[in-house]
């Protein structure tokens, strides 16, 4: 390519009449020399003479040597056998050819900002893959910027009407539950924890009445603490359950694990709603201890407050991680269930039980105890704290289970006959064996005795260190007494030695059924929480 930059260039001008004297080739600067052979002529008519760029042949005159043009740098090497010309220089626009072989710096345009994001920017934009994982699609880094830009419209979000939270799933603005006292029509709850799934369908009539429920046990590897681990099982479970049910389909599922956050936060006496908002946003991002964008958000104003420092208001805040919702929402829709919202299952749990005789201002502690441990503490209808326990029955089942040597059914038996035998009620459990059925020994009972004691006390100190963090930090009264739900009511004893370990009065937590038939083979212990899910409203 740089061939041509070691070939002669003639300047020799073309025969004309003898009336007009060739002018000499001007070079760039105006003070370079002339060539030797050429005569010094007129400098405002040199524009007017052709210039030839005929290449001589290779035998040249020695006493005309022809003008090499240099390129850049100017010790290019210069073919064998051709003279270079030191007394003549390049014309102004030969330098601009010159400049054309400079091709290794392309590669640095090409390295600009524009053209090497350009993968990138495919990359994200490109449709979402399925993850072999999670089952789920994740989105792409447009369709998130897209979500956020468009806020609250276009995501999903906790709307938590007087204190209590659902996800809304259609998008558009947050819809407000129905007015108090009034339940969605045909809406029924969904509780979803270990080793258990409820739905129930529940009216209000002063107070919360069970019209039709449904429910069945689930291995406890389809949901771990509280999330789903296997989103294909789950829905298979859930069309099972859903299917000859009679039951909607239409469905507000309630979660609890420790990926969910509840904060009371201050602001501004803020009237506006837009303002409020981003106010709210903004101060999120310090009261949350997860990546905001990677979250389900949503707050409830609680009213204005005076302070020490002024009129304060009071906004309760409440976070979900997002890819959490998400699998539960997945499982749901694949089971044919068309799902209104998620709400908090501890939300669920004080609109079912709040009781009526409760005083303004009494903190009262609500324990739901399965799967894992649901704890919220309320001042009437406004849940003030919550917190996940994973510690639960279920867990002292697969410790007997382990340490017996025994399957899970025979261990629940183990754990509920050790419950009952405390209070002299029954004999040791019969266990189903590969021979045959066979009593539990004194050995196995006694494991079971011990976890189940154990058990307790652990669940008992967890909720004492919740108790004195929410007083401490709060700095509110007390909690006055505790109400128990769940399936460690079906343990003869379980919420009297509780009580004893919290040294708090315990009443066991129950909901009304309209007719003997209206639970199916659902027990009463676990109920409420998926009752107080459909409901819009809790108990006035």
């Amino acid at each position: 390519m740089l061939e041509f930059l070691n070939q002669p260039i003639s300047f020799k001008r073309r025969p004309r009449s003898a009336d007009a004297t060739a002018p000499a080739a001007q070079s760039a600067p105006a003070e370079a020399p002339l060539a030797p052979a050429q005569p010094a002529a007129s400098r405002g008519s040199f524009l007017n003479q052709p210039i030839s760029f005929k290449r001589r042949s290779s035998a040249r005159s020695a006493d005309a040597p022809a003008a090499v043009e240099q390129s850049a740098p100017a010790q290019a090497p210069v073919a064998a056998g051709q003279p270079v010309s030191t007394g003549n220089t390049l014309p102004a626009a030969l330098p601009v050819a010159s400049a054309l072989p400079v091709a290794p710096a392309l590669p640095v345009a090409s390295a600009l900002p524009v053209p090497s994001a350009l993968p990138v920017t495919a990359q994200q934009d490109a449709p979402a893959a399925q993850s072999a994982t999670t089952g789920l699609t994740q989105p792409s880094t447009t369709e998130r910027v897209r979500r956020r830009l468009t806020a609250p419209h276009g995501r999903p979000r906790l709307v938590l009407p007087a204190g209590r939270g659902r996800l809304v799933i259609p998008h558009g603005r947050p819809r407000l539950s129905a007015p108090r006292g009034r339940r969605t029509a045909n809406l029924v709850g969904l509780e979803i924890e270990p080793g258990q799934i409820v739905a129930v369908q529940s009216r209000l009539d002063g107070h919360v009445i069970v019209e039709r429920a449904a429910g069945r046990p689930i291995p406890p590897s389809l949901v771990r603490d509280g999330e789903v681990s296997d989103v294909a099982a789950l829905s298979e479970a859930l069309a099972d359950l859903f299917d000859g049910s009679g039951l909607d389909r239409r469905v507000r599922i309630g979660i609890a694990n420790q990926r969910i956050v509840m904060r009371q936060i201050e602001l501004p006496a803020i009237t506006d709603p837009k303002e409020l908002e981003s106010a709210v946003h903004f101060q999120a991002q310090d009261e949350i201890p997860m990546p905001i964008e990677s979250v389900v958000l949503d707050y409830h104003s609680l009213g204005v407050t005076e302070t020490e420092a002024g009129p304060r208001l009071q906004v309760l805040l409440v976070a979900a991680r997002r890819d959490m919702v998400e699998r539960m929402l997945l499982a749901a829709r694949q089971a044919g269930l068309r799902p209104e919202g998620v709400d908090l299952a501890a939300f669920g749990m004080i609109r079912a039980l709040r009781p009526l005789d409760a005083l303004a201002g009494e903190q009262v502690l609500y324990l739901s105890i399965g799967g894992l441990t649901n704890l919220a503490i309320a001042n009437g209808s406004t849940c003030q704290f919550t917190r996940v326990i994973t510690t639960g029955v279920e867990q002292i089942v697969t410790e007997v289970a382990a340490s017996a040597g025994v399957p899970l059914q025979p261990a629940r038996r183990l754990v509920s006959a050790v419950a009952a035998n405390g209070a002299g009620v029954t004999p040791p459990p019969v266990i189903r064996t590969a021979s045959g059925p066979v009593s539990a020994t004194s050995d196995q009972l006694e494991i079971a005795r011990t976890a189940l004691g154990d058990g307790i006390r652990r669940i008992a100190a967890e909720v004492r260190n919740s108790l004195d963090f929410h007083r401490v930090s709060r700095g509110e009264q007390p909690v006055s007494r505790a109400v128990l739900t769940g399936p460690a009511l079906d343990l003869t004893g379980f919420d009297a030695a509780l009580s004893r370990e919290l040294d708090l009065p315990i009443t066991r937590g129950a909901v009304a059924l309209a007719s003997p038939e209206a639970a199916g083979h659902v027990p009463m212990s676990r109920l409420a929480v998926a009752a107080g899910l459909s409901l819009a409203e809790g108990v006035q």
